[in-house]
């Protein structure tokens, strides 16, 4: 039987036993409180971070309005990708009689073009001459051929035309009509506003040449497209000119290129002006 002593120590052992059973409880009990703790703050953590997020989203959409111009930067040139310009010129829609065709010209560079023809319209030739120096950094030799014509140039180059539809047997009532699909009649042709160029050669030997096929995959960054496709005569009423290339700025180009659109079709889609005020005054 066990003794008085023996009993009391017994006693001892079980409350030692039961406090520490009860701290280790305790300690149990605090730490779930702490990472529950801890899983609750980091999801609190996270709903503003995307609340910031969407406000700086937001934000962002405010700034980047249509009408702001959005610049790209292509080797030493900072260009304005918004500025665009897409007066139609064609046989339906030929220049006003009372246009001024030598305004908002400059002069392009000698070592810039190789024909005989210097003059483009002052807002385009940055963008153009961007796009040859960054053509000549790549090693393709891009020329100027012949950008602005005077209507008295276009009426030459036109009647020259005529005359050789004539000499080839066509009839008279028909050759201005044929010489047209070459050669634009003066007041229809994109020459006459300074928007456009011949590169290197008016010759379809250009389709071969290095500076076409840099011209097929660069010319758009620049704003420039190709006029005249091989396959929409039945919409320019111009033969394909692989030759001839036409600003109508950055974002258009892009915009023109990844449709599959020309000038005419582009106009139509967006129903705009073929010939908006603030291009010809």
């Amino acid at each position: 039987m066990a003794t008085r002593a023996e009993r009391q120590k017994a006693i001892k052992r079980r409350r030692i036993f039961i406090a520490v059973c009860l701290l280790i409880l305790a300690l149990l009990i605090a730490l779930t409180v702490i990472i529950i703790g801890a899983l609750k703050g980091g999801k609190r953590q996270e709903k503003p971070q995307k609340q910031s997020s969407s406000a700086v989203s937001s934000v962002q959409s405010e700034v980047k309005k249509d009408d702001e111009p959005q610049h790209v930067t292509l080797g030493e040139y900072t260009l304005d990708a918004n500025y665009k310009r897409t007066l139609l010129v064609n046989g339906d829609n030929p220049l006003p009689q009372d246009f001024d065709y030598t305004k908002n010209l400059t002069n392009i560079p000698q070592k810039y073009h190789n024909g005989q023809l210097d003059q483009i319209n002052k807002d385009v030739w940055p963008y153009m001459q961007a796009m040859i120096e960054n053509a000549w950094k790549d090693g393709v030799k891009l020329y100027v051929w012949s950008p602005y014509r005077s209507y008295d140039t276009q009426k030459m180059l036109f009647d020259n035309q005529v005359k050789r539809c004539l000499d080839k047997g066509i009839l008279s009532d028909k050759a201005e009509d044929e010489a047209a699909t070459v050669v634009a009649r003066p007041g229809t042709s994109e020459h006459n506003t300074g928007l456009c160029a011949d590169f290197n050669m008016a010759s379809d030997n250009f389709e071969t040449t290095p500076m076409y096929e840099w011209m097929c995959k660069n010319a758009e960054n620049y704003g420039f497209i190709l006029r005249y496709p091989n396959d929409k005569m039945d919409i320019t009423g111009v033969i394909y000119e692989s030759w001839h290339w036409r600003f109508v700025g950055i974002n258009t180009a892009k915009e023109m290129n990844k449709l599959g659109l020309t000038l005419e079709e582009y106009i139509e889609k967006k129903n705009l002006k073929p010939q908006p005020e603030n291009e010809l005054n």
